[in-house]
């Protein structure tokens, strides 16, 4: 029998996950956290469901979740060497599972674990990530939300920012959420409808600012007519991989290096096009990752 807090959560999931408004197809994770019974010793045990790695909102199931003990994982904190070793501290999350088979535990994890909150959301919302994105993302965010919203400035996702985003919560009681910087939001309540409102309600107020303070032409006006790329000649084009045999499923969808690109030229100003653009990517490990 499905958890009454893993049902919630199941339910929460796919309504937020079937709006591409609210985030992108396998993108976002959400939580809950309740007590179970511990199979082995029959005593009562703290659980975390978390949206696995690789999964969908939208169409998120039990087998899609990541079962962990909440005080476990919370122990982490105390072997958690920094910031150069979060992709070490994801495979260290497979020693706080709990039970059999289930997903894989995301780098996300941490942001849901660490919170102190029953119900938590991390969401990529088009609105979100306008306000995430801007070049005074701050600013912006204490105009729109107040105090109820909190700017988190951009940080690799991991066990540290999961660690940012707590002690934000300890420190704003009377806040609902985070903008991430370069990144998206997150929510929490102590409910799963409470998580739910509250995401519904940045993203929403998000979309309101936009519509009566943004600009009409973002990346600028057009330069001149939109038009289809012109075709690159065989001469200018790089050397084609070699082709697989007719009967080789590769073949399938593939293009070849003079093929026409269904896309038109983009025509509004190059210098209003470039964005900030955060790497996720992890930089080489300057400290030891082993446990301390």
């Amino acid at each position: 029998m499905t958890n009454p807090a893993a049902a919630d959560l199941l339910a929460r999931s796919n309504r937020l996950g079937s709006d591409p408004r609210i985030t992108n197809y396998a993108g976002g994770n959400t939580s809950a956290k309740g007590t179970d019974v511990d199979p082995v010793t029959g005593e009562p045990i703290e659980l975390l469901w978390v949206k696995g790695s690789g999964g969908d909102l939208g169409t998120l199931q039990e087998g899609g979740l990541a079962v962990l003990q909440l005080d476990r994982f919370r122990a982490l904190q105390n072997v958690y060497p920094g910031v150069d070793c979060e992709d070490e501290m994801v495979e260290a999350f497979s020693y706080t599972l709990h039970g059999r088979g289930g997903a894989a535990p995301s780098i996300d994890t941490a942001m849901h674990a660490l919170v102190d909150a029953a119900h938590v959301d991390h969401l990529h919302p088009d609105s979100g990530i306008a306000i995430a994105t801007a070049a005074d993302g701050e600013r912006l965010t204490a105009e729109i939300f107040g105090g109820k919203v909190v700017w988190v400035p951009w940080r690799r996702p991991g066990f540290q920012l999961g660690l940012d985003i707590a002690e934000i919560k300890r420190a704003n009681p009377e806040a609902i959420g985070t903008i991430l910087g370069g990144h998206g939001i997150t929510a929490w309540g102590d409910t799963s409808d409470e998580a739910e409102a509250n995401s519904r309600w940045i993203i929403d107020t998000a979309e309101a600012h936009i519509a009566a303070h943004g600009e009409a032409q973002p990346f600028g006006a057009p330069e001149k007519d939109s038009k289809p790329c012109p075709r690159r000649s065989a001469a200018s084009a790089p050397p084609a991989w070699p082709r697989p045999s007719a009967a080789s499923p590769a073949t399938t969808g593939r293009r070849s290096a003079t093929s026409p690109t269904p896309r038109s030229c983009s025509t509004s100003s190059p210098a209003r096009r470039r964005r900030r653009s955060p790497r996720s990517a992890p930089a080489a490990p300057t400290t030891s990752c082993a446990p301390r």
